[in-house]
This record gives structure tokens, C-alpha cells and sequence, in this order.
């Protein structure tokens, strides 16, 4: 199933993209979006198993400046969910579980499309709730000023009211360019950014801000670059072949041939 691969594959970018973020965007989250003055933080393990196991994206035990202490969840979600409420149930019973502390949830979606997921289960004798947001609806500029690039390039997730795309994403571009950090480490962030601008389909800007602002990138370095001059040079190469191969059929010498199209005389020969 094609089609299903395809969905894990970029489900699994996403989550690798995220996680390799997470610290920085899990403060810079906290505080601009959540307004929680939390002033400790403890990593706890993202797995969590008791007689089963379940996988979170980010999760921390967090105590604010009142000294109250409790277990932080945060998902990123790419996809609306219709059993979302029910996972999200399902993560607060374990944590309880473990932890023996009050639980705060946030779901973050960053899809394409408009959100839709439930945010609570009201059912006979159980009722739950949690709290969902789209990144769509955060002001863009809570992150475009961030120092670190890797929170200004979420601008792009944001809601840019009367920005414009172009700009923003060629100001994203500028500041890695800027940034004092070797080349592998750019490009590493311009790949994070080429993801994030597929979620709102702002390839078409993203290639010309690349081609105006990224004094590091050298298109002969990128790997789409590279497929596509493989594929011309393999047509130029079929090309020249058939043209040597109709001149040899008229009896044109193969030094002659060789010379006119730029193939070796072994190479004409073999036609």
C-alpha cells in the first residue's frame, strides 16, 4: 500500500522534526503560547509502560513560580483524529497512574486542512477534557523574533495575517544563512524549513527565497538538484546516441561521428 507508506514516511519526518526541536520549542511554547510561569522543568520518559506500552511526543514534570507541580503532555498532531479524546484519555489514565500528579494536556495540530478533532469525552459516568489548539490560529511573530532558528522557521506554521509569504519565508532563509554555524548544521535547518513549508504549500516561495538568500547553498550540494542534473545528463547521453547511431546508418565515418557529438570512437563503435 503505496499510498499508506507514504503517510508514515512524512508522519515520521514530522515527529523527527519536532523532536529534535523539542527543548527550545517546548519553552518558547510554554511561555508565549501557554502563559505558564513554570521555572523547573524534568524530563520524563516518553515511553510509558506499565502492562502496556504507549508513546508520547513530549512530556515533562514542570513546577511554576507558585510552587505547584504537575505532569506537562504535549502532542503534535499532523492529521485530525476522530478517537483523539479517547487517546488522549487513554495517556491521562497511565500518567496518573505513574506519576500520582495533576495532568495538563495540549494538543498542538499543524495540518494542512481546517482542525475538526474532538477535545472532550462526555459519556455515561465519565467525563474528560483537553486542551487543543491549531498552530494556524498562533500569531505568526510569537516566533519570527525568536533568536534561535529553529523557532523562527515555525513562523511559517502561524497565522500571518497580512504578511506576506514570500517575506517571511525569505526572512527565515536570511537568518540561517546569517546564523554562525557551519554549512552542515544550515543546511540541516533549510531541510527542517523545506518540510514545515509543505504543510502550507509554500514551495514555490521557499525555492526562490533559497535562490535569492542562501548565500551557503550551492545547488550543486542539494540532493533535488542533484536527481534532476543525473536525469538531464542521462537524456543528453541517450540523445547524442541516437544522433551518432542515424549518422552511422548513413555510412558517415566514425571519427567523424565521434567528433560531431562529443562520444569517444570506442563508444561509436559499440552503437
Amino acid at each position: 500500500m503505496p499510498n499508506e507508506k507514504n503517510k508514515i514516511a512524512e508522519t515520521a519526518l514530522y515527529d523527527k522534526l519536532f523532536r529534535e526541536i523539542s527543548p527550545i520549542f517546548l519553552t518558547v511554547f510554554v511561555e508565549k503560547v501557554l502563559c505558564l510561569d513554570i521555572v523547573e522543568y524534568a524530563e520524563l520518559k516518553d515511553k510509558l509502560q506499565m502492562t502496556r506500552q504507549k508513546e508520547t511526543d513530549t512530556l515533562r514534570k514542570v513546577t511554576n513560580r507558585n510552587g505547584d507541580t504537575f505532569i506537562l503532555h504535549l502532542e503534535i498532531q499532523r492529521k485530525n483524529e476522530s478517537n483523539m479524546a479517547i487517546q488522549m484519555a487513554d495517556y491521562w489514565i497511565l500518567l496518573h497512574q505513574l506519576y500520582k500528579l495533576p495532568i495538563r494536556q495540549y494538543v498542538l495540530y499543524i495540518g494542512p486542512e481546517r482542525m475538526n478533532m474532538p477535545d472532550r469525552l462526555d459519556l455515561p459516568n465519565f467525563n474528560f477534557r483537553y486542551t487543543l489548539m491549531s498552530f494556524s490560529d498562533l500569531p505568526y511573530d510569537l516566533f519570527i523574533n525568536a533568536e534561535r532558528t529553529e523557532i523562527k522557521m515555525l513562523a511559517i506554521l502561524g497565522n500571518l495575517g497580512n504578511a506576506d509569504s514570500y517575506e517571511v519565508t525569505e526572512s527565515i532563509v536570511r537568518a540561517i544563512d546569517r546564523e554562525k554555524a557551519p554549512v552542515s548544521e544550515k543546511q540541516k535547518r533549510i531541510n527542517q524549513l523545506r518540510i514545515l513549508v509543505q504543510l502550507r504549500k509554500f514551495e514555490s516561495q521557499f525555492q526562490i527565497a533559497m535562490s535569492k538568500a542562501a548565500t551557503f547553498f550551492k545547488k550543486e550540494r542539494d540532493p533535488f538538484y542533484k536527481m534532476g542534473a543525473q536525469k538531464e545528463r542521462a537524456k543528453a547521453e541517450a540523445e547524442k546516441r541516437k544522433i551518432a547511431l542515424e549518422f552511422k546508418n548513413l555510412g558517415v565515418s566514425v571519427a567523424d561521428i565521434a567528433k560531431g557529438t562529443g562520444l569517444s570512437i570506442e563508444e561509436v563503435e559499440k552503437l
